[in-house]
C-alpha cells in the first residue's frame, strides 16, 4: 500500500528547551532575522533513529517529517502494510512525538507532502524479465531510465515518477540481512509517487487520514498499471512452419537474433551497435515478417 511518507502539521508549538534537549538527534539549527517583526527564529532539523527526518520552524509552529511507514512498524520494508496498520501507524507516531517533544498532533491535522505508494508482485525468476520488458516501454510524459538494464526502470517527470525495481537485488545493495534477502526474492516492487494535482483530486486538503487508505492505493496502481503493455515474444517455434519457410530461413534467423537483442537491451543501446541503416532494416523486418508467437509474461493485475 504505502512506503515513504512526508507529513506536516501547523499549529504545534514547541519551546526550544523541548528540542535542544535531544542533542543526540539535533543536527543542525539555523537562526535567522524576521525583517517584518525583527525577531529571531529558528528552523531546527533532527534525526531519531525512529523518525529519520524531523524538521521544525518555530516561526510557523511547522513540524515536517519523513519517514518509512513499514520501517517505522515492523523495522523493514519489504512486506507491505494492511489496512489495519494505518491506525497503529498514527498512534505510534503520536506516542512518538509525545516521548520526544511532549506534544500531541491530531490525526487530522497532518497534510501529506509526498506519499509512495507500491505493491510487490511475486513473480520468482522473472524479475529481470519484466524490468527488460518495461524498460522498452513509454508512458506519456515521462522520461524513461533502464538503471543496469534489468534491476530499476523508472518513468518520471518534474512531478510524479512510476518505479519498477528488483526488491532483493535493493535488500542486497543494502546489506540487509539473510532473512531479509530471502523474503524479498522473487519481488518485484512497483513504488509509485502521486503527483500534487493527484493528492488533491482524491483530498482537496491533502488530509493524511483521508489519502492513507486501500482506495487511494488501488486508483494510483490500476491507474499506472493500464499503462503497461505485455508484447508477444517468440517462446516457440513450430517445425512444420519453418519447413514450410525454409526459404526465409536467413531471414528469421536475423529476426530472431535481433528479437533476442531488444529482449536484452534498450533500442538507445542497440542503436550504438549497429550503423544507423542497419538498425532500421533490422527494425523494418520485425514489422514486416509474422512467425507465430505467444506471451512470455503475465500481465501484473488482470
Amino acid at each position: 500500500m504505502f512506503d515513504t511518507i512526508v507529513l506536516k502539521a501547523s499549529g504545534i508549538p514547541l519551546n526550544e528547551e523541548s528540542i535542544t534537549r535531544h542533542t543526540s538527534i539535533l543536527s543542525k539549527a539555523t537562526t535567522y532575522l524576521n525583517r517584518d517583526t525583527r525577531a529571531l527564529h529558528t528552523n531546527y532539523v533532527m534525526h531519531d533513529e525512529q523518525i529519520p527526518y524531523i524538521k521544525y520552524a518555530d516561526m510557523s509552529h511547522t513540524i515536517e517529517l519523513q519517514l518509512s511507514i513499514p520501517k517505522f512498524l515492523y523495522g523493514h520494508n519489504i512486506a507491505l502494510i494492511t489496512e489495519t496498520d494505518i491506525q497503529t501507524f498514527f498512534s505510534k507516531l503520536q506516542e512518538r512525538l509525545y516521548e520526544l517533544f511532549s506534544i500531541k498532533v491530531n490525526h487530522l491535522d497532518w497534510i501529506v507532502k509526498r506519499i509512495d505508494v507500491c505493491r510487490n508482485f511475486q513473480v520468482d525468476k522473472q524479475v529481470s524479465d519484466y524490468i527488460r520488458m518495461l524498460g522498452k516501454q513509454r508512458f506519456a510524459y515521462k522520461n524513461t531510465n533502464l538503471t543496469n538494464q534489468d534491476e530499476t526502470v523508472t518513468f518520471s517527470n518534474k512531478s510524479s515518477s512510476i518505479m519498477f525495481y528488483d526488491k532483493q537485488k535493493e535488500v542486497k545493495d543494502k546489506k540487509g540481512s539473510s532473512d531479509l534477502v530471502k523474503l524479498a526474492k522473487g519481488i518485484l516492487r512497483l513504488e509509485i509517487r502521486p503527483s500534487y494535482n493527484d493528492l488533491k483530486k482524491y483530498s482537496p486538503k491533502r488530509k493524511a487520514v483521508e489519502l492513507l487508505c486501500p482506495s487511494f492505493s488501488d486508483e494510483v496502481i490500476n491507474k499506472a498499471l493500464r499503462n503497461v503493455k505485455y508484447p508477444s515474444e517468440i517462446i516457440s517455434l513450430d517445425l512444420a512452419w519453418l519447413k514450410e519457410n525454409k526459404e526465409d530461413i536467413s531471414k528469421i534467423e536475423m529476426y530472431l537474433g535481433f528479437q533476442t537483442l531488444l529482449m536484452m537491451y534498450d533500442e538507445s543501446t542497440l542503436r550504438e551497435i549497429y550503423t544507423p541503416s542497419t538498425f532500421a532494416n533490422r527494425k523494418s523486418l520485425i514489422k514486416k515478417m509474422t512467425i507465430p508467437q505467444g506471451n512470455c509474461l503475465k500481465p501484473l493485475i488482470s
